[in-house]
């Protein structure tokens, strides 16, 4: 495919995560196949991207700097260096730059990039390919108004969008709703799980976790109350809720849960912190 001149959108790298920010940008209509261009070392991924998303695609990193308005940076922190140098030279100032990488800091990124572009870090999750995600966001001092307004348009197409006042809070988004995914979905296996042991069918035990999960958010989100008054909703003195719970409480679930969100937090800092140590 012939390149054009400009592209409004462009995408650095087009892993699981950039995937389903481009996906939410796409049904939503915030962006059009024909306009977004998509860069990633692998030809397996290019060839998936314009099969799936019908854009344009390149295996040069430059050329999205060049030929894009908004430059979104989807690689793995560990290269974040190593792809922003390669990008100075052609990014433009009042071009937005976008990064989904976690621990790469906005002062690391301007390290790196250099001092054109507008910098917006966030941190979404991969329940945006939906328009279900959770997303951090960091506007870095200086962004122009109108571009700080689109930018929180694209975020809330794909979900929930909380902009934070402090950079090193992101660390926290990254902990809680950037890996929380997974840990629902190892909560789906334990109940999918013990529905198995109980004598339901794989498909049953499946749908029945998946559906409780579903509506158990709903009611957190749409009930009014919190999480402990529905807790209590369900479990009766001496019923069964009751006897599950006092499992989960013996094996200390909730405290499980808060250490692997302070873990993912903590490792999120120390990419940030070895990254603004790298030069």
């Amino acid at each position: 495919m012939k390149l054009k001149s400009k592209y409004r959108h462009g995408f650095i790298g087009i892993g699981k995560m950039a995937q389903a920010i481009l996906g939410s940008m796409l049904s939503s209509g915030l962006a059009k196949a024909s306009e977004t261009l998509v860069s990633d070392p692998s030809n397996a991924a290019l060839r998936e991207a314009a099969r799936r998303f019908r854009v344009a695609t390149t295996a040069d990193n430059a050329e999205v700097a060049r030929r894009c308005e908004w430059v979104w940076l989807g690689t793995k922190p560990f290269h974040a260096a190593e792809v922003l140098k390669g990008l100075s030279p052609d990014l433009r100032k009042g071009q937005a730059l976008l990064s989904m990488m976690a621990g790469v800091s906005t002062r690391s990124l301007r390290r790196w990039a250099g001092p054109n572009p507008s910098l917006i870090r966030f941190m979404p999750n991969t329940p945006a390919l939906l328009g279900a995600g959770a997303t951090g966001v960091y506007f870095a001092p200086g962004i122009p108004p109108a571009l700080r307004k689109r930018a929180e348009k694209i975020f809330a197409a794909m979900g929930k969008s909380i902009a934070v006042p402090r950079e090193t809070l992101l660390d926290g988004v990254t902990g809680l709703s950037g890996s929380g995914p997974a840990f629902v979905y190892l909560v789906a296996l334990g109940l999918i799980e013990g529905g198995r042991l109980a004598g339901l069918k794989p498909d049953q035990a499946k749908a029945l976790a998946v559906q409780t999960l579903l509506g158990a958010s709903r009611m957190l989100a749409e009930s009014g109350h919190e999480a402990q008054a529905l807790i209590q909703h369900v479990a009766t003195k001496g019923g069964t809720t009751e006897a599950g719970l006092k499992v989960l409480e013996a094996r200390g679930l909730r405290a499980i849960f808060a250490e692997a969100v302070a873990a993912a937090t903590r490792r999120a800092a120390e990419i940030r912190e070895q990254n603004e140590c790298t030069r």
